[in-house]
């Protein structure tokens, strides 16, 4: 077993110092711009400098947070933004768009990159690319069980690709990278992929019966926190992954404060370091666990829903969303008069003079306060400091909960960087040289001479007292791990003499690793790879792509004169669906299909896939054209809009990659979708760019169904095959805002998308204008809830005014 990285946010300087302190082995952090919280304080360039050198002289590194989506106008400015901090030393670079990614690995291959968690690489077949991206690492989607994350593991690290596995923290409710509620709900501008995720997963909703067009009538299905997960802890799961060979164990929480970061880097440093000298047992786990539950919980409890491979009801957080505490006790009786709440708990570890408490009532919180006095006899406690008006209001029987307890690194415990060291005797004095044994800066060096005083009167310092003094680093980065004397001969120095030599020893080792922090790193570009080959130009300049969300919603037949049509991998194996295509065919002769897979998806769905493939390809034969998605995969004949292609650089990496047919980002508008074009008119151009037209578009694709919860034998999506989802005006109130959202369930599956209306339609006037700048385009429009008649309305309208740009293989022109 190999002790793997313990990795730690750090949205501020204080929080950086907090788990450098606390024994994180690596941080990540933000810059001031493309980064995933855009919102915490952030590093400049300047303090930058600063982080760097309080990490890496306690042998911890740095990793810088690029991971956002970039759009064109930014695109140099990043890659300038990482070469500055990888020139001041940083260690590696967190990187979502695909185009930044592809740019730095093409022309500052120097430059050590992560694919995020944004970037979505759920498969294990994503190897080869991650590879082609030069990818030294890839963090895992929270979503994949322990199985899932050992196969990844292995296939990654065949490729020298490590892995990095998020172990505690908040949880998405959505696919990081997939999720667009943020960016297309209310005002629309607060974007997960841009930084900027404004958590409306926290907020109150209804369920209701029919779909999001339909005036509601009657009650909800349900109602409250209905997308609102509790945090992640895979304390549990802990020594598993690290049989498994997992690199790096990653917390997230760059938005939480120091005290947060300290307490569970310190959780997690105990338990690795536990399990890893197999000196771990069940009282170090539950006494753990208790600590961090205190720190930062919702609803109560934990959730291992995916690591643990089985997917259960106790997912979401319940209706007390924020900090939750540790249950600690119930009142048994109150005395206002004396100030005094007797508690009943048997919970080994009581608090503590001014750890805060919360008294509830139900879900209500009907007090907060600080201790201020306790008296602890057994399993009962008598506490001080709520005011006896507030004392009063109590009742027996009451909850309350551990709210805090501070924790704190005693100065004898911060990370330091350990040193080996050895005292020898020169021709005209002493020398005591050291050195770092391990790390990223194994091997920087240091040494002192100081000359033989003439102490005759004097007895000799012995061994022992000389390398007590030595040994004495105190605020220094550093700590002996071995000190040895080289040699027998006496030591003919004052006590003073030896502290000067270990302090100036120390700092000529603090200033030639920061030193190394740069050594032999270039600002160079690179040439970069031979110019991509494209796909050929189509015959057709212009088509339509017909995608139906939801086949079960479908009334009437399938034709309306699309082009192309596109359906659910994961529905077109329903009972009687396979004979609409067939029915579509014949129709529509010259008709193709495609089959459109989840945004991201576990290996239990993958046999599903090959046998919907196979049904396809047995009725329709050459009409199929294969799967669209958002990675390009086996079979892979399009990239959705869950592919993030954001920029032109983006969209040539992919349609480098032979791909017919891209989605642009949903989160670009019409004036954006025209520069990117623009940036690309005449090259790349084989494969379709496809704009999206007409329908809802995906607001979030996820693991959880908000329909069933995830309740044993569920049968709800079934019951209700139409329903829809509203955001509720406010937590008393019934009453809803108007923009509702479409419910997708997948009997079998247990998971959903939500289908919303899109804040950017690309016109008619942009698509003739990409067509003019020589541009294979494809108007794609998505239906849910419309009749067939209203299917060939919109399809007839999608159609290019000029029908003649459509015919030829000389139909563009520059």
């Amino acid at each position: 077993m190999r002790k793997p990285e313990l990795l730690a946010p750090a949205g501020s300087m204080t929080m950086l110092r907090a788990a450098v302190d606390a024994g994180a082995d690596a941080v990540y952090l933000g810059l001031q711009q493309y980064n995933a919280r855009i919102h915490a304080d952030n590093f400049s360039l300047e303090t930058l400098r600063e982080a760097l050198d309080y990490a890496h002289l306690r042998n911890s590194k740095v990793y810088i947070t690029l991971n956002t989506l970039i759009d064109d106008e930014e695109m140099m400015d990043a890659v300038e933004l990482a070469l500055n901090a990888y020139m001041q030393g940083a260690d590696a670079f967190l990187v979502q768009d695909k185009g930044l990614a592809s740019y730095l690995a093409n022309y500052l291959p120097q430059i050590p990159i992560h694919a995020s968690t944004q970037m979505n690489v759920f498969s294990g077949s994503s190897v080869s690319e991650m590879k082609d991206l030069r990818m030294d690492r890839v963090v895992l989607p929270r979503e994949l069980s322990i199985d899932e994350i050992r196969s990844r593991a292995k296939a990654f690290h065949e490729k020298n690709i490590e892995v990095e596995v998020f172990v505690h923290g908040a949880m998405c409710v959505c696919y990081s990278g997939l999720c667009l509620f943020s960016s297309m709900n209310k005002s629309g501008s607060r974007s997960g992929n841009r930084g900027s995720c404004a958590q409306p997963c926290r907020q109150s909703y209804q369920i209701f019966e029919g779909n999001r067009e339909v005036a509601v009538s009657g009650k909800p299905i349900r109602s409250g926190k209905l997308l609102s997960p509790k945090d992640q802890s895979a304390l549990p799961f802990l020594s598993e992954l690290m049989e498994i060979g997992v690199d790096s164990l990653k917390i997230e929480g760059r938005m939480r404060d120091e005290q947060y970061v300290t307490a569970v880097v310190s959780a997690y440093r105990k338990m690795i370091d536990a399990i890893y000298e197999k000196r771990d047992s069940e009282e170090i786990r539950k006494e753990i666990m208790n600590d961090l539950l205190i720190t930062f919980n919702r609803g109560g409890s934990f959730t291992t829903q995916y690591m643990q491979g089985k997917k259960g009801p106790d997912y979401l957080s319940g209706e007390y969303v924020g900090k939750f505490g540790l249950y600690w006790g119930e009142i048994t009786s109150v005395n206002a008069k004396a100030g005094t709440i007797d508690v009943r708990s048997f919970l080994p570890d009581p608090p503590q003079k001014g750890d805060f408490l919360s008294i509830r009532d139900k879900e209500e919180e009907v007090a907060s306060f600080p201790v201020g006095k306790i008296d602890v006899e057994r399993d009962s406690s008598s506490v001080k400091g709520l005011h006896p008006d507030a004392i009063s209001k109590l009742s027996r029987g009451m909850k309350v909960y551990r709210m805090s307890k501070k924790i704190e690194v005693p100065r004898d415990m911060t990370r330091k960087t350990p040193v080996c060291g050895s005292f020898r005797k020169t021709e005209d004095g002493y020398e005591l040289f050291v050195e770092v044994k391990e790390g990223a800066f194994k091997g920087v060096s240091a040494s002192c001479k100081v000359e033989e005083t003439d102490l005759s009167d004097i007895e000799p310092l012995s061994w022992d007292r000389a390398k007590e003094q030595l040994q004495k680093t105190g605020q220094t980065p550093f700590s002996f791990e071995k000190l040895k004397m080289d040699g027998e001969f006496p030591i003919r120095l004052c006590i003073s003499q030896i502290n000067a030599m270990r302090r100036d020893v120390m700092a000529f080792l603090a200033e030639n690793l920061l030193d190394k922090q740069t050594e032999g790193r270039s600002c160079s570009f690179a040439s970069g790879e031979d110019e991509e080959a494209f796909l050929p130009k189509p015959e057709k300049a212009h088509i339509i792509i017909a995608d139906y969300l939801d086949m079960r919603r479908i009334t009437g037949g399938y034709a309306c004169g699309a082009d192309l049509y596109v359906f659910s991998a994961l529905q077109i194996g329903l009972s009687g669906r396979i004979r609409y295509i067939d029915e579509l065919l014949n129709e529509e002769p010259d008709a193709m299909i495609a089959l459109r897979l989840p945004g991201a998806y576990k290996d239990d769905v993958e046999s599903s896939i090959r046998k919907a493939y196979d049904l396809v390809s047995s009725h329709a034969g050459s009409h199929f054209i294969g799967f669209f998605g958002t990675a390009p995969l086996e079979n892979t004949a399009g990239l959705t809009a869950g592919a993030n292609i954001y920029n032109h650089f983006t969209y040539r990496y992919e349609a480098g990659r032979k791909i017919p047919y891209l989605y642009l980002s949903y989160e670009l508008n019409n004036d954006q979708v025209k520069k990117l074009a623009l940036s690309i008119k005449g090259d790349a151009s084989g494969s379709y760019m496809a704009l999206h037209r007409y329908g809802p578009i995906e607001w979030m694709q996820s693991e959880f169904c908000p329909l069933g919860r995830h309740q044993v034998h569920c049968t709800v999506c079934r019951d209700h095959p139409e329903v829809s989802l509203g955001e509720k005006t406010s937590e008393k109130s019934d009453s809803y805002h108007d923009d509702r959202v479409d419910i997708v369930c997948y009997p079998g599956y247990c998971r959903a998308d939500l289908f919303g209306n899109a804040r950017n339609i690309i016109s008619g006037e942009t698509v003739s204008e990409v067509l003019a700048m020589g541009i294979s385009t494809a108007s794609v429009a998505r239906f849910m809830n419309e009749d067939q008649e209203e299917r060939r309305m919109v399809i007839d309208s999608l159609y290019p005014e000029d029908q003649d740009i459509d015919e030829g293989e000389d139909w563009y022109e520059f």
